[in-house]
C-alpha cells in the first residue's frame, strides 16, 4: 500500500506504507493482519480445519482462544462439573441429561464458542424431550469408552489460549530505500473515540500554552499520552556500508530484543552499539521501545570499534537485499 503527499515542488510523492503481518500459530503461515485476525479470517479457518485432525484438543483450544473473561471461566467450570458429576455418579441418570432451556446452560454453555461442540465430543446428543412439550435436552445416550470423559475434562482444563504472533517481517534495504520516507498503516495503532477527543483537547491545550515554560516531566507526560496509542513499531538499523536492516516489533518489546535481532542477523559475533541519530548510544536493557521513543518508527546507526571491510550481515540476510 502507499499514500500520496505533495512535495514542495507541487509534484505528488508516493510514500510507501508499511502494514503488519501476523504468523498463524497453527500452520505458521504469514499474512497481513486483517486477513489473519479478522472474524472468519485465516486463523479461525485454520482452527476449524484442525477440528478434523484433533476434535477434542482443537475444541478445547477454541474455547480458551475465542472466549474470555467471566464467560470463559464460568463455561469451563460448568462443563467440567457436568462431566465430573457423571464420572462420580455413574449410576445416576439425572447427571446424563441437561435441559437446553436450563438457565445455567443458556447462560454458560450455549454462548460459549465451542461449548456445545465439547458436549457432543464428550458423547452428548441433542434430542427432543418426550416428557416436555417442545423442549430439547442434551443426553448421554451411551456410555463412552473407559477414560474418555476423564480425558475430556483433563484436556479442557489444561488447554490454553493461542493467538497469531507478530511477524518480524525482516527486510534488508539498499541505502536509497532505507533513507526513503515511509508511513505505517493504521494496523500499528488503535484510536478510540475517547483518544480522539483527548488528542483534540491536547492540541487545544498546546495552543493555549504557547511559549509557556514547561518542565521535562510535563514534556514526558505529554509524550507518553501520544505513545500509548501505538502498539507496534518499525525499526531500521543502518550498517556502516549504508545497508539497512528492518524489522517490526511490538511497542512493548524491549531494547534488548532489538540488539538480539541485530545479533542474529550478523555474519560473525562482534561488539557493536546502536545509536539513535543525535543521541547517545542505547543501553542494552529491558527498556520498552515505546519508552525509548522508538515508536511508531525508529532509525538506529550500528557502530563498531573498527571499520569493517565487508558487510556484517549474514549470507541469509544479504539474500534479502532489495529496494523498497
Amino acid at each position: 500500500k502507499a499514500v500520496v503527499s505533495t512535495q514542495s515542488t507541487g509534484q505528488p510523492e508516493v510514500i510507501p506504507q508499511l502494514g503488519l503481518r501476523m504468523v498463524c500459530p497453527v500452520c505458521q503461515t504469514s499474512l497481513p493482519k486483517p486477513e489473519m485476525s479478522s472474524s472468519g479470517g485465516h486463523f479461525e479457518g485454520c482452527l476449524e480445519k484442525q477440528l478434523e485432525v484433533d476434535p477434542l484438543g482443537t475444541t478445547c483450544t477454541m474455547i480458551h482462544t475465542l472466549n474470555s473473561g467471566d464467560l470463559l471461566t464460568a463455561g469451563v467450570r460448568t462443563l467440567s462439573t457436568i462431566i465430573t458429576n457423571i464420572t462420580s455418579h455413574p449410576g445416576e441418570e439425572k447427571y446424563r441429561r441437561l435441559r437446553v432451556n436450563n438457565p445455567a446452560v443458556q447462560r454458560k454453555i450455549v454462548p460459549l464458542v465451542g461449548g456445545v461442540e465439547f458436549l457432543e465430543i464428550a458423547g452428548f446428543t441433542r434430542i427432543p424431550d418426550d416428557s416436555a412439550d417442545g423442549e430439547e435436552i442434551f443426553v448421554l445416550l451411551e456410555t463412552p469408552p473407559e477414560g474418555h470423559l476423564e480425558r475430556c475434562v483433563s484436556v479442557l482444563q489444561s488447554a490454553t489460549k493461542i493467538a497469531p504472533t507478530l511477524d518480524r517481517d525482516v527486510r534488508v534495504l539498499q541505502a536509497s530505500a532505507g533513507n526513503q520516507r515511509f508511513e505505517v498503516s493504521s494496523d500499528f495503532y488503535r484510536v478510540t473515540r475517547e483518544e480522539v477527543a483527548a488528542e483534540q483537547k491536547r492540541r487545544a491545550d498546546e495552543r493555549e500554552r504557547g511559549e509557556v515554560l514547561r518542565t521535562r516531566a510535563m514534556r514526558e507526560r505529554d509524550a507518553g499520552v501520544e505513545m500509548r496509542i501505538y502498539h507496534y513499531t518499525v525499526i531500521r538499523v543502518r550498517f556502516p556500508d549504508g545497508i539497512f536492516l528492518q524489522g517490526t516489533f511490538s511497542a512493548h518489546d524491549t531494547v534488548e530484543s532489538v540488539f538480539t535481532f541485530v545479533e542474529t542477523s550478523l555474519r560473525h559475533s562482534i561488539p557493536f552499539s546502536l545509536v539513535p541519530p543525535g543521541s547517545p548510544a542505547l543501553k542494552r536493557d529491558g527498556t520498552l521501545l515505546k519508552n525509548a521513543c522508538l515508536v511508531p518508527t525508529g532509525v538506529l546507526n550500528l557502530s563498531t570499534p573498527t571499520t569493517p571491510e565487508f558487510t556484517l550481515l549474514s549470507d541469509e540476510m544479504v539474500c534479502k537485499l532489495s529496494d523498497m
